[in-house]
């Protein structure tokens, strides 16, 4: 129900067949050839790490410039990811304060 609730609440569609194929084409090229995932993804991190760490300014100006209704909505996806995972936790460990004792 809750996702019944999100789902209408933020107006979203289901994905068209060209979007999926834009995510899946470099999954299944992952798969057919598992050892350049691994380098692309690194690469692609360093590169993002490398531009955020040379101008420090930029990132902290684009951080600062993000306008109400963006702040807003990163607001609302982190307390939906912090509630899901939440009760993922409650769910798994029958509690809903602390883990059992070992004793």
């Amino acid at each position: 129900e809750l996702g019944k609730i999100i789902y209408t609440g933020r107006s979203m569609q289901p994905p068209t067949l060209q979007t999926v194929q834009s995510y899946l084409t470099p999954i299944t090229n992952a798969v057919r050839n598992p050892s350049t995932f691994g380098s692309q993804t690194a690469k692609a991190a360093e590169r993002s790490a490398d531009a955020v760490i040379n101008n420090p300014q930029s990132f902290m100006t684009r951080l600062r410039n993000l306008d109400s209704a963006t702040l807003t909505q990163v607001g609302i996806i982190t307390a939906e990811t912090i509630g899901f995972f939440s009760v993922g936790e409650i769910i798994g460990r029958f509690k809903i304060v602390g883990y059992r004792g070992g004793h």
